[in-house]
């Protein structure tokens, strides 16, 4: 198994109180030039089969398509739709990246499509609809 890092990455600190307990599994980067995201996956990450567990791939994806989608469109969405494909097993000491490329983009929807990848072969696909948030999110009372 190898940690390093691929070149043109840098750390990725997502926003999503959620995302943020993942980074104690291992932490997210980010290329910038293309807007690909990317972790490297460990033991932490599997479930009893000794493979990325697939909860953590689907958050991963939702998470990468939300970030892309917020990133290039200049807007605040949250998840409406998504289905997801398992298309191949993800290992510990895999480097996987998300590559996500929106579709279609309305006023109040945007549909994009998510590819978790290893060295080109893809592991996942999930394909979403986003809902363009128009009003700011309530404050808590508590």
């Amino acid at each position: 198994m190898t940690d390093s890092i691929p070149a043109g990455f840098i750390p990725w600190l997502p926003k999503s109180q959620f995302m943020r307990h993942l980074t104690d599994l291992g932490a997210f980067y980010r290329r910038e030039a293309d807007n690909v995201l990317a972790l490297r996956v460990n033991a932490a990450h599997g479930n009893m089969h000794g493979m990325a567990h697939g909860g953590l791939l689907a958050t991963f994806a939702d998470s990468a398509l939300g970030f892309v989608i917020a990133e290039q469109a200049h807007v605040s969405v949250v998840t409406a739709q998504m289905s997801v494909e398992y298309l191949n097993a993800v290992k510990p000491g895999d480097w996987l990246e998300a590559h996500v490329q929106i579709d279609k983009q309305g006023k109040r929807l945007i549909y994009a499509t998510c590819l978790l990848q290893v060295e080109g072969r893809s592991m996942l696909k999930a394909s979403a609809v986003f809902a363009v948030r128009h009003a700011a999110v309530p404050a808590s009372d508590g």
